[in-house]
């Protein structure tokens, strides 16, 4: 009886979100369906198949019109979405227990407080410690990995695929005309759906092996709506980015030297994308990634004249050079005035701020709280296609 009663509840809510939505296919099915059948008949005398053709025409219409209106559906929308929010809590700790176990004596490491002496052993033995972490919590790994790579970034992947098909990006694909958008609805089927789908599925079970090899985790990284989606958008599937897409730019910030900085906590990073003196639309947007640090320099770690270098008023030079000779591509940092660690992926010239070590998973609009529908579907992570 509670399940019934349940059912019933849900299938209320689907017609109240979908009332507009409803009706607009019933007309489109009715009214392509007659004319079907009507010309069938008189052509051919066979009002079934004609009604039938119709109908599914009438289908297609109803769905191209029904996303052409907007946010169809908006209640069930929210629900959807506030849903996923709260199933990717846990999983969010999960990623923060990850970032913890994989240093635990980072909270000792915010400041200079070590000997110069001593700090060239401590960097050798806590490198040793790290991999020896990494090694005993691979399970948590692989269970972060699965989840974010194969569920979430193959969710939203799937979502914008399936919206190209429906929604074309361009008038080579049917955009802004109904009977060449119909005619062409097999081809978007077959280049974004079957062939994107498969190669973006190919590509999260390919890093999800991977990341249990190379240490990967979940990271946050603050902008705005229009860099966003140049940076995750493709520009063979959205001729309209007028950015180069598929990568990050290196920023010249001098607080922890010359690269693209990240955060382990959303939080932050949606501090610095609420920044006015950052944003060049009014869109404050989160971009959820994994990444793939490689070695991680401390700054309290390194030489005094180093950590020094890190800061408000510090010098981006130093910090790059002193990763470059060392061979680290990852700095870390523990920002004193905020109160949190931040991390930048070394890049003087923006060569390899590239996909096989920065993979977005999606966009959050801090406007709209909702994640954000990238036209044309995210660029690949590894196929330049």
């Amino acid at each position: 009886m509670l399940i019934k009663v349940v059912l019933v509840i849900i299938v209320i809510i689907l017609v109240i979100a979908f009332q507009d939505e409803i009706v607009t296919f019933i007309s489109a099915i009715i009214l392509f369906g007659g004319i079907g059948a009507l010309v069938f008949w008189l052509l051919f005398k066979n009002a079934g198949l004609g009604g039938t053709i119709g109908a599914i025409v009438g289908v297609l219409f109803g769905l191209k019109k029904v996303v052409d209106m907007g946010e169809a559906g908006g209640l069930l929308r929210q629900i959807v979405v506030s849903s996923y929010f709260i199933v990717s809590y846990p999983f969010y700790l999960l990623n923060q227990l990850q970032f913890f176990l994989s240093e635990p004596w980072r909270g000792a490491c915010k400041y200079d407080f070590f000997r110069e002496k001593t700090k060239p052993f401590l960097r050798v033995f806590l490198e040793i410690m790290k991999v020896i972490l990494y090694i005993l919590i691979t399970p948590l790994r692989l269970l972060n990995a699965i989840y974010y790579n194969i569920i979430v970034h193959g969710f939203v992947v799937i979502y914008d695929l399936t919206m190209a098909v429906i929604v074309p990006c361009s008038e080579k694909e049917g955009q802004g005309n109904f009977w060449m958008w119909l005619v062409l609805f097999p081809w978007r089927v077959i280049r974004y759906l079957v062939f994107h789908g498969t190669l973006s599925i190919v590509e999260s079970v390919l890093w999800t092996i991977i990341d249990v090899f190379i240490p990967a985790i979940t990271l946050y990284h603050g902008t705005d709506l229009k860099a966003g989606q140049a940076i995750v958008g493709s520009r063979n599937r959205n001729r309209k980015l007028t950015w180069k897409s598929g990568t990050f730019t290196a920023s010249q910030s001098s607080w922890g030297g010359i690269g693209v900085y990240f955060a382990s906590n959303r939080k932050v990073a949606l501090s610095y994308a609420n920044d006015p003196y950052r944003l060049s639309d009014s869109n404050p947007v989160v971009i959820v990634c994994r990444v793939s640090p490689g070695r991680i320099i401390n700054y309290a770690l390194a030489p005094y004249h180093v950590y020094k270098a890190a800061g408000k008023n510090g010098d981006p030079v130093i910090l790059n050079t002193y990763g470059q000779r060392n061979k680290y591509t990852t700095g870390e940092w523990w920002n004193g005035r905020g109160g949190y660690w931040e991390f930048c992926l070394f890049d003087w010239r923006n060569l390899y701020n590239d996909r096989w070590r920065i993979r977005p998973l999606y966009i959050y609009n801090d406007r709209t709280h909702i994640i954000q529908h990238i036209k044309g579907g995210m660029a690949h992570w590894t196929f330049r296609i």
